[in-house]
């Protein structure tokens, strides 16, 4: 009962944390698409270009209150904002679920934070940082020592980038017979990235959850063929979902055998 409360009081404040910290990359990401400065200066209607008060910045809540518009002209704020913010919830949450108060639910807090920042930011500029790559392999370095991790999982690391490897053949090969791009380096580098941390198991279940995911989307969404939809949203979602929850998939899977 008592690891019961213990865990809920967690990942309220968790959720808090999470939902604090996507509200905060949204704008962001938005000032850095439109060319701003992303740190300065107050936030402000992107429409009206009002100054919005303390009750306009409240995470979720705002939103849902003001029925997605700004209180001052009435324009439409995006949705992107809101499903943003329940993704740096939800992340957080589920890490807090799978890893409880452990010295590990550090690393996938940072992970998830990063992942989010990077999903945002091929959303709005189909474009995926290198320098977000880099600091989500800083962190695996830095909790691979502090974690003190043995050398095996330097060889777990190996095979798992096989994966990456074999789908850049793939996509090079596509790419030569068809004459056009198939799939954007950015996203080839995330994988390579991920495979620091995933299993050649669980990457191959991140990439088939990302493509599930992304194809469900674009069915919801009702795109028009032929409009490019940024991959790296999806294989991060692909990504949290395997971690969170995809150890029972993989076990019965090869159970199978």
């Amino acid at each position: 009962m008592e690891e019961t409360i213990l865990t809920i009081y967690l990942c309220f404040w968790l959720g808090v944390m999470g939902v604090v910290w996507a509200s905060f990359a949204d704008c962001a990401v938005s000032r850095w698409a439109a060319g701003e400065r992303m740190f300065a200066g107050r936030s402000k209607c992107a429409a009206c270009g009002h100054v919005l008060g303390a009750g306009d910045l409240v995470p979720v809540f705002s939103w849902l209150f003001r029925r997605g518009r700004c209180r001052y002209c009435g324009e439409p704020i995006p949705a992107d904002c809101l499903v943003s913010e329940l993704a740096g919830a939800a992340g957080f949450v589920c890490a807090g679920v799978r890893f409880g108060l452990s010295p590990e639910l550090g690393q996938w807090l940072i992970w998830w934070a990063l992942l989010l920042c990077l999903s945002l930011t091929d959303g709005a500029r189909r474009i995926i940082p290198d320098p977000l790559l880099l600091a989500l392999a800083a962190n695996r370095l830095v909790w691979f020592l502090v974690l003190r991790e043995d050398l095996s999982a330097v060889f777990d690391v190996f095979k798992a980038c096989l994966v990456p490897l074999a789908l850049l053949a793939l996509v090079l090969l596509a790419e030569k017979v068809t004459g056009r791009e198939v799939m954007g380096g950015g996203d080839i580098k995330l994988l390579f990235v991920l495979a620091l941390y995933l299993s050649w198991a669980q990457l191959l279940l991140a990439l088939l959850a990302g493509c599930l995911t992304g194809l469900v989307w674009a069915a919801l969404a009702g795109g028009r063929q032929g409009t490019a939809v940024p991959f790296g949203p999806f294989l991060a979602a692909g990504a949290a979902l395997t971690v969170y929850f995809g150890d029972p998939v993989i076990q019965w899977y090869f159970s199978l055998f």
